[in-house]
């Protein structure tokens, strides 16, 4: 029985050529839209979720009160894991790690940056991470000793036996000798906390005496509860746990667990809000949606058929067939066909994955070894296949005999209702996602093309470490020597996020609900005319002045207008308890994504503690200016490789997340409209071949090309306005919300949506003309011969 349907599937394939093609390529593009995203959305939920024990796994996160502001981060005390670890029950295991720093490895002729972090022996025990060579219980418990991933062993070494090697380590312009104490497995991709390296936390500690004080944050702590312990009761129990050590703590403190930090962990104002499950979900969404518009496209194309296969159910019921088994056969089809898709499609996905990694900045790969895959991709085929015949199946097959035989049979008004109603539902997704990805682009635009207050696209940013860092003064008089090289400065600032802040200022007249969290810059002379940031109240840090260095500080406009709502006229202030006059203010500079407000920042003259240097250069120069300032660096500095980057590009890279989303967006509108457009096709053939005859009589009668298209096109463009209208309207909410996560925004234009009508009406009607053009110039004597 199953091989005669197989047979009757692939005779009918045969004879309809043009929809088995349609409706081949349109599941086939469907399945692979649906895998690649499948693939990125289950890479996205795996992230830290490897990991043995994760339930009792959290990280330490922090509010900070400011007034009425609440600022949310995980940079905590360097001394709270080991005060946690001993006066805390609950907890089984603690660290603290630090920023993620790239240290300059040499071995022999060697020299490699390596990317790691400073951990206390516990993190190797809360993540559980398997020693190649080494024992994980002495592992990070001296501090001359440094621990290496197979990666970073073999990139050194160029194996991974090296347990007792030397190694020295440069960072800035100190050197250090360590001995490899161990090599770990190499982390999965899934784990969030990526290292090449890691150092013992004690180290940093000795060479950091801020860390010590509970009113410094900067690195991050990690906890493991004892088995039973409620994670909720406990946060709600450390919610004081920093100011009982610090009265003038404004902290609140409070845990989150580790498993679902990466998708979730996003605050605003001290609430939790959608972080980057909001992108998860939506991609999830558009991958449902280009499977389920391949699927209309199928039903459609069957139903509109019906009339064709009509006499083949009405002799095969005669025949003594019954509806069941006529529904298993058209079944059958629909699923046989979902299955050379999805051959194709999985063919596809493994041809264009490196470009889909390119494009989302992941090392995805084809699971074609996992049982679960293919269970997964069986039950997908299945559920298509299903879905996409099981209307043209039920219609199909209650078709009753005695209409077989006529010479004429018309489809119901319901089928051509749910016809119409299908292509309309089609349309409808493909406006959301094309205005969607309108307002994603222009906002991405705006961010990316504003003023940002400092000059980025004339901006290189170098990295000062040993004789650049010791040398400063001439390394920079010797760029200053090239034409091309407007000015030269250096700070400890990066333009790309907050790095050290402080909420200890105090003015004249500070209402207590006035407060804020400053950043604070250290920098060089020349510092603003480098960076190209505008000088708006009174002067630059000057040579001749020497108090500046000590009591001097330039604001930017927030900061002072902070300052003046409650003493106009501000010209000191205290910080850390030392009084700095105002020597200048400067305009407001982004260097927070424009998710964010401008927050409060003062520059204080600290060269001593800086180590990024900035060359501000003509742009109309840039290859041979890059040349010379990479030689002059490497004769300088010979020891180190020369490390140097583009600001516009850094910049660009506070985007990262954002311009995927429109990327993707974007590719998966093109194939939305693509694979409906494909139904479009098929229908508007079946449309024109069925009004054949009419066609011959109109065009007998004076009839024009232009008006017997008009006569097939019409209920298409009724359709399309339509589907417009509704669809814009779900994507302008969609949107709203969308931007509301940014400080800095565009509106919701109103060319949004007729940009949208005419790309889709445009598109709609060229597919449905072309396929009409044909019928309207055929030949009115052949359209009309007698049956």
């Amino acid at each position: 029985m199953l091989q005669n349907y197989l047979k009757i599937a692939l005779r009918g394939f045969a004879k309809h050529k043009l929809t088995f093609f349609i409706n081949l390529f349109g599941l086939t593009l469907g399945l692979w839209a649906a895998i690649l995203i499948g693939l990125w959305v289950d890479s996205e939920l795996k992230v830290n979720r490897e990991i043995a024990d994760l339930d009792r796994i959290y990280r330490v996160m922090e509010h900070q009160s400011y007034g009425a502001d609440i600022f949310t981060t995980s940079s905590t005390p360097g001394v709270l894991a080991e005060s946690m670890k001993e006066t805390l029950s609950e907890v089984e295991y603690a660290s603290t790690y630090t920023w993620s720093q790239t240290q300059l490895f040499i071995q022999g002729d060697k020299r490699i940056r390596l990317e790691g972090v400073y951990a206390m022996p516990d993190l190797l025990k809360i993540y559980q991470y398997e020693a190649v060579q080494g024992n994980l219980d002495k592992m990070l418990t001296e501090n001359n000793h440094v621990i290496l991933t197979e990666k970073g062993a073999i990139s050194l070494f160029g194996r991974t036996d090296v347990v007792g090697e030397d190694v020295e380590i440069r960072q800035g312009s100190d050197s250090e000798n360590f001995i490899v104490q161990g090599v770990l497995k190499d982390l999965p991709r899934s784990n969030s906390l990526q290292f090449d390296y890691l150092l013992p936390y004690a180290l940093f500690f000795e060479q950091n005496d801020w860390l010590s004080d509970w009113g410094n944050n900067g690195p991050s702590t990690i906890l493991k509860l004892r088995e039973g312990t409620d994670g909720a009761a406990f946060s709600n129990r450390i919610t004081d746990y920093i100011a009982e050590r610090n009265e003038e703590s404004n902290v609140k403190l409070f845990t989150y667990p580790l498993g679902d930090i990466y998708l979730y962990g996003q605050w605003k104002d001290g609430q939790l809000v959608e972080g980057r499950i909001k992108n998860v979900k939506l991609f999830a969404m558009i991958g449902v949606f280009v499977l389920i518009i391949a699927c209309i496209n199928f039903m459609n194309l069957s139903t509109a058929k019906s009339q064709k296969r009509a006499k083949e159910v009405g002799v095969r019921k005669v025949a003594g067939a019954d509806k069941q088994s006529l529904v298993f056969q058209f079944l059958s089809e629909s699923i046989l066909l979902t299955v050379f898709a999805a051959v194709m499609a999985v063919l596809l996905v493994a041809l264009t994955l490196p470009i889909f990694n390119n494009l989302t900045g992941k090392e995805m790969s084809v699971p074609f070894l996992s049982g679960v895959f293919w269970l997964q991709l069986l039950l997908v085929l299945l559920i298509t296949g299903l879905v996409a015949g099981s209307y043209p199946a039920f219609y199909l097959s209650a078709t009753k005999v005695v209409s077989v035989f006529r010479s004429f049979t018309k489809a119901g008004k319901g089928v051509v209702l749910a016809r119409k109603t299908l292509v309309l539902f089609q349309f409808i997704l493909a406006t959301i996602l094309i205005v969607s990805t309108l307002v994603v682009y222009q906002q991405i635009n705006y961010a990316m093309n504003q003023d940002l207050g400092y000059s980025k696209d004339q901006l290189i940013q170098v990295t000062l470490e040993g004789e650049l860092l010791e040398r400063f003064d001439i390394f920079k008089a010797e760029l200053e020597k090239n034409e091309d090289i407007l000015a030269v400065s250096r700070s400890s600032f990066g333009f790309l996020g907050r790095n050290s802040n402080t909420g200890g200022v105090s003015w004249e007249g500070k209402a207590p609900d006035n407060a804020a969290l400053f950043e604070v810059i250290r920098v060089d002379y020349d510092f603003l005319e480098a960076s190209g940031i505008r000088l708006v109240k009174g002067r630059d840090f000057d040579r001749a002045n020497g108090a500046d260095s000590v009591t001097g500080a330039i604001l930017n406009e927030t900061a002072y207008k902070l300052m003046e709502q409650d003493h106009e006229g501000s010209e000191f202030f205290r910080m850390w308890d030392v009084e700095r006059s105002i020597t200048g203010v400067v305009k407001d500079f982004h260097f927070e994504s424009f998710r964010q407000n401008v927050a409060p920042a003062i520059f204080l003259l600290d060269p001593d503690n800086t180590w990024q240097g900035y060359v501000k250069v003509n742009t109309g120069k840039i290859r041979e200016t890059v040349a010379f300032l990479e030689s002059t660096a490497q004769r300088l500095n010979p020891e180190f490789p020369f490390d140097y980057s583009f600001m516009d590009e850094n910049y660009a890279r506070l985007y990262q997340e954002d311009v995927r989303l429109r990327d993707l967006a974007q590719y998966f509108s093109i194939l939305t409209i693509l694979i409906s457009c494909l139904g479009l096709l098929g229908l508007s053939a079946h449309i024109a071949e069925q009004k054949t005859k009419e066609i011959g009589i109109r065009k007998v009668l004076g009839a024009s090309t232009l008006s017997i298209l008009q006569v097939i096109n019409r209920e298409f463009i009724l359709i399309v306005i339509l589907s417009v209208a509704i669809g814009s309207g779900v994507a302008f909410w969609l949107m709203q919300d969308w931007l509301s996560g940014y400080q800095y925004k565009i509106s919701f234009e109103w060319w949004f949506i007729p940009a949208a009508a005419l790309l889709i009406l445009g598109i709609a009607l060229l597919t449905v003309c072309l396929q009409s053009l044909g019928a309207a110039r055929s030949n009115p004597v052949q359209a009309i011969k007698s049956e």
